[in-house]
């Protein structure tokens, strides 16, 4: 089965991330490293596939 990738250099890690919102199965977490840091995180075990989050992503970040 595919699943997302998260292309690091080109995400913003924002907390606000679109395609988060978008996740179907939650696969997509915001992990916070500091009061207003943080990265987004792919939970592959969760991904299905579904490429919801590709469509959304504003800075072509996620690939399957």
């Amino acid at each position: 089965m595919k699943k997302v990738k998260l292309l690091k250099d080109r995400c913003d890690s924002s907390p606000f991330c679109a395609a988060k919102r978008v996740c179907p199965v939650a696969a997509i977490e915001f992990k916070k490293t500091g009061l207003f840091s943080g990265n987004v995180v792919i939970n592959e075990e969760k991904c299905v596939g579904c490429g919801k989050c590709v469509n959304v992503c504003p800075h072509g970040a996620l690939k399957i």
